[in-house]
């Protein structure tokens, strides 16, 4: 059963991850609608009562030499009921779970059984049910076979490649690429079990991917920042001929724009699901399934 501090199922208390300005007086505040107003906002609806707590009656040192501006971020595990705060740049301000209880250097998330250890500032869904819907949508769009090559872009700290790996098995290859050293840094603690995981912490560019050209690929995930992935690396991508591709989006206008590279390359569009993983808010997380149909036909819009 859900506490009374739990809403999320109301489209609150719902958001594990937050980036708050500091007032002059050292209190957490966010700056208004389209506007450059610093809100106090420590009591934020949408934000998980852990991060709640961890900011609750805090008052932060607001300014080193030469800063003209602070922020702090918080970020809350579900998993393991802590909290990090982590003012930025820098090190982390203060962890824990909010009650004084031993002090933790990183988050820890668990997604199917796997541990992940997430260093300050690394790049994870916000929503705490996001990971495992992410995933399982995913693996039933793109099916992964043993033995095959899969390949994880924009990998962040691996939670695809760790689905893929299982998938693929230790007969399989699943070639992960990230360029952010943290999340890079990450994944390889998260995934050192799983000899089938090649992380290379390289940009995801034509250049990176034409270096794959020997081995190709079978399947493939991409989960871009909101940019998107472009022409050149949709082409490139598959110019590598998987035979289905999961692309993961939380903006509707790249993703849109980046499918139609795709279908004019042959593929087809299969199945497009929208999820909300950002309640009171308009965003949306969008997965499409790309399979690649012989002698280039076009394929249906399925919806979600």
């Amino acid at each position: 059963p859900r506490s009374s501090s739990d809403r999320s199922d109301e489209g609150l208390g719902w958001r594990t991850r937050m980036r708050y300005v500091l007032t002059e007086q050292g209190e957490v505040a966010l700056r208004g609608h389209r506007s450059h107003e610093v809100v106090p906002a420590a009591d934020c609806r949408i934000a998980h009562p852990l991060v709640r707590a961890a900011v609750a009656d805090r008052v932060f040192p607001v300014r080193d030499a030469g800063e003209t501006e602070v922020e702090v971020e918080v970020a809350a595990s579900m998993s393991s009921g802590t909290a990090v705060v982590t003012r930025l740049p820098g090190p982390s301000a203060s962890s824990g779970s909010g009650s004084g209880s031993e002090v933790e250097t990183e988050i820890v998330e668990v997604v199917r059984d796997r541990r992940f250890r997430l260093g300050p500032g690394v790049f994870w869904q916000v929503h705490p049910g996001a990971p495992e819907v992410l995933v399982d949508a995913v693996l039933v769009g793109l099916a992964p076979r043993a033995g095959e090559t899969a390949l994880d872009l924009y990998a962040g700290a691996g939670l695809f490649a760790a689905a893929l790996a299982e998938a693929v098995g230790p007969s399989g290859t699943v070639v992960a690429m990230e360029s952010d050293p943290p999340a890079v840094a990450s994944a390889a603690r998260s995934l050192a079990d799983l000899p089938q995981v090649s992380l290379r912490g390289v940009r995801v560019s034509p250049g990176s991917l034409r270096g794959l050209a020997a081995t190709g690929a079978d399947v493939a995930v991409l989960d871009p920042p909101r940019a998107g992935a472009g022409r050149a690396v949709m082409q490139a991508l598959l110019a590598l001929g998987p035979r289905a591709v999961a692309y993961v989006s939380c903006d509707p206008a790249s993703l849109a724009r980046d499918l139609a590279v795709a279908v004019a390359q042959g593929y087809s569009l299969v199945t497009l699901r929208a999820f909300d993983l950002f309640p009171m808010t308009a965003h949306v997380e969008c997965v499409a399934i790309l399979t690649n149909t012989p002698g280039g036909e076009r394929g249906t819009h399925a919806p979600a």
